[in-house]
């Protein structure tokens, strides 16, 4: 599985007012409030779920936003190398998460003259929701029917804003929370449990790519402007009974109890990022990803 959500750079000549120091973060809240209401807004248009604000998502979101600014870049990729899912797991987060981007620049008349960060974020996130097949991948993002929570970060100088928004999937905790790191030779339990009714396991994917390393902003811009999943993968399908196999002759390796499941992880591939992606069906015979849960192995 691979997601393809392309960076959307929308260059803007916008006159308006850049907030002071002292209300920065006053303004900067508003909106960020405005952009989730909108957001709601569009997908109760299309009949879908309303989202829930989190905050852990806006945190990693903002942080991103941050580091593009000051660094001078702009990528779904991280100086550290990391791409969305890993910077979120970092984080402490578990849930399968997208993130979109949105990059605003003007170019200052004189002094006193500066981008209008309100207007630039909305043409930003307009443009995302205006998008049409088959590159529409922020829409789609924006539209997703499975997300349930939404975390925006927003950082702006005098001629350039950055917008993220990350969100996500939350339909399993884990208990104990997963470990971000482990050693090759470990095995890790991990114990899931489904929050919603009439929601089942599919099957659990375990990705594997190799550790981030660090990136220079040059490099950064070089990068694909689209992310997802490597394509190494193992999948692990749930326990059967003891007289009936799959058809690869195994019984599977996640055991199942009703809304609970639980496994455990190895390492084969040596150091590197391991990713698992609970995949579940919902009421309609749907499935979709509702975990990223990853663990540097060093």
């Amino acid at each position: 599985m691979c997601r393809g959500l392309h960076i959307t750079m929308v260059f803007l000549g916008l006159l308006g007012c850049c907030p002071r120091q002292g209300t920065m973060a006053r303004h900067l809240r508003n909106l960020k409030e405005e952009l989730f209401s909108q957001i709601n807004r569009d997908r109760a248009r299309y009949g879908l779920p309303l989202l829930r604000w989190d905050e852990r998502a806006a945190g990693v979101a903002e942080e991103h936003c941050r580091e593009m600014l000051e660094a001078g870049y702009f990528s779904h990729w991280d100086l550290s190398g990391r791409k969305p899912y890993h910077r979120y797991a970092l984080a402490g987060g578990t849930e399968y998460n997208a993130e979109n981007l949105g990059f605003a620049f003007y170019r200052p008349s004189g002094p006193g003259d500066h981008i209008n960060v309100r207007k630039a974020a909305f043409e930003s996130y307009k443009g995302m929701l205006a998008e049409r097949p088959p590159e529409d991948g922020h829409r789609r993002t924006i539209l997703n029917p499975h997300h349930t929570h939404v975390g925006i970060g927003i950082a702006f100088s005098v001629d350039r804003t950055y917008i993220s928004l990350l969100f996500l999937s939350r339909y399993v905790k884990f208990d104990p929370p997963p470990p971000k790191r482990a050693r090759p030779d470990e095995k890790i339990y991990l114990s899931g449990k489904i929050l919603k009714k009439d929601y089942s396991l599919q099957a659990v994917l375990v990705f594997h790519e190799p550790l981030p390393k660090p990136r220079s902003p040059e490099e950064l811009e070089r990068f694909p402007k689209w992310y997802g999943l490597p394509n190494k993968k193992l999948e692990l399908k749930p326990l059967l009974p003891p007289d009936k196999r799959y058809q690869d002759g195994s019984r599977g390796e996640v055991k199942v109890e009703d809304e609970r499941f639980s496994f455990l992880l190895s390492f084969p591939e040596g150091p590197g990022v391991y990713t698992v992606v609970a995949f579940l069906r919902d009421p309609k015979g749907g499935s979709f990803p509702a975990t990223e849960v990853c663990i540097e192995v060093r």
